[in-house]
């Protein structure tokens, strides 16, 4: 079953990625106040009052004299996306008013012949929706006022929304939604060299010369019945090496890529080994939090190849890096085909533990435990006081721990926590993430459960019917 398709379209920075996120229920899409941000198109699957349906994110729309380079290609990217959309949330600004580029680009719209609901945005003062009566010119009808940034009427507008998209026939099974991993490394690791062995066909250009690939390219492809996405980005360099504009740009296109995918696949090559710029990788899929698959690629070429070559390059990378511990790491040879299918097991694994619900009662007894195990030390003559540990989200995996001073927990002890419960739970390639608040807020499992379908947060207020598998996944490091 095709689930229908509602894509939000505008010029830049109107709160399109405000929207998208206040619809998911999270920040899935950056949100920033500079223009351009997000390039792509973005999808998502959402739910609202047991209607499920594609949410598409899309890039501002520029003029054709625009001095940016992507434009065509964001243009072409907006209207791909409006061509396969059931619906259409026209956003503008109520605050600036109509503009020559809102009209320019209604005009264009309306020539596709789509549903469109008009959104006026930042609509947070009063005063501010009584200016929205000029955008009937666009020829979309009355708009609707909202705040994607509050919330201000966005619960009137998903009724709307629901009640045109048309209703999906009974008995259809619906369309599962695919694994999604972008392909990360330096250039000339072998990136697109493993896109092409995981499709079986020459889907990216591949040379020797670094640089080769200057965009993301998403593609599809499925293993025993098990869909993914798969994004092969540009090659990250350095910022003193970022040269031209349009490398600027891949570069912020692949961090993008970053942000919209379940897991990152980290290619290293490993006659050279994790370099400064692998770590900067690294940090960026935790600050996104995503899931993480090392792969040590080129392992058919590592020159003095002995039985212990690989553990001792694994030690190496602990020692600079501890938190490796808990990211599977895979030597493999995209260009021979060795060790791929594990890579993608590692995916699935790592996919899994993102989304896991622990268990409500579980992380309070094994943080008990871990109390009992090691208490926690005083600081400064006082006494410090952990009470309890609750998870509060998935896709990154979140526990919040309450004390009355969290700036009193040391970092060596932060430390010690996230391995027992990395240990504990085995979560191998998840993100996981400690918070330390003075009140906590605890969360059900079916609360948490009904985030792990499809990949969705959901609206307040919305009561999705679900069948959910309710049986923690554990996940096992994978190391060859």
């Amino acid at each position: 079953m095709k689930l229908p398709v509602v894509c939000i379209v505008g010029r830049p920075n109107v709160g399109k990625s405000s929207l998208f996120n206040r619809i998911l229920g999270r920040r899935a899409a950056v949100v920033s106040d500079r223009d351009g941000v997000t390039r792509d198109r973005h999808y998502q699957t959402a739910n609202y009052k047991g209607h499920e349906f594609t949410v598409v994110d899309t890039g501002g729309f520029l003029p054709d004299d625009s001095i940016d380079v992507l434009a065509d290609s964001v243009r072409t990217q907006i209207f791909n996306a409006v061509e396969e959309a059931d619906l259409v949330l026209f956003m503008v600004d109520v605050r600036v008013g109509i503009t020559k580029l809102d009209e320019q680009f209604a005009r264009m719209v309306r020539k596709l012949d789509k549903k469109v609901i008009l959104v006026a945005n930042k609509s947070e003062n009063g005063a501010d929706r009584q200016e929205s009566y000029e955008f009937l010119k666009l020829g979309f009808g009355l708009p609707r006022t909202i705040s994607a940034l509050t919330g201000y009427a966005c619960l009137s507008l998903m009724d709307e929304v629901v009640a045109v998209l048309p209703t999906p026939v009974r008995g259809e099974r619906r369309e599962e939604r695919p694994i999604r991993f972008a392909i990360l490394g330096r250039p000339n690791a072998g990136k697109s060299t493993l896109l092409n062995r995981l499709l079986n066909e020459d889907r990216a250009v591949v040379s020797d010369i670094p640089g080769t690939t200057r965009d993301s390219i998403d593609c599809d492809f499925a293993v025993d019945g098990q869909k993914f996405v798969v994004t092969d980005t540009a090659g990250l360099r350095k910022k003193a090496k970022v040269e031209d504009e349009v490398e600027i740009f891949s570069n912020m296109r692949t961090l993008e890529s970053i942000r919209r995918s379940d897991v990152s696949v980290l290619m290293v090559d490993c006659t050279r080994g994790l370099e400064v710029q692998d770590f900067r990788i690294i940090t960026e899929i935790r600050k996104a939090g995503k899931g993480l698959v090392l792969v040590l690629n080129k392992w058919d070429i590592f020159p003095d190849k002995t039985e212990k070559s690989f553990d001792h390059m694994v030690k190496d990378m602990l020692e600079r890096e501890p938190m490796l511990e808990y990211v599977p790491i895979i030597s493999a040879s995209a260009k021979e085909g060795q060790r791929v299918n594990r890579i993608v097991q590692a995916i699935q694994t790592v996919y899994a533990n993102c989304r896991r619900v622990l268990g409500r009662d579980r992380v309070a007894q094994a943080f008990a435990s871990f109390l009992e195990k090691n208490p926690v030390p005083s600081q400064n003559a006082r006494v410090v006081q952990l009470t309890r540990a609750c998870q509060i989200m998935v896709e990154p995996p979140v526990i919040a721990i309450e004390t009355r001073t969290p700036e009193l927990v040391a970092d060596s002890y932060k430390r010690y926590l996230l391995k027992q419960f990395y240990e504990e739970f085995q979560l191998q390639g998840a993100p996981l993430r400690l918070n330390f608040d003075q009140k906590l807020t605890l969360r059900k499992d079916e609360d948490l459960e009904q985030f792990t379908e499809s990949s969705n947060s959901v609206l307040a207020g919305v009561n999705p019917q679900r069948d959910l598998d309710r049986k923690n996944r554990k996940g096992k490091v994978v190391r060859h």
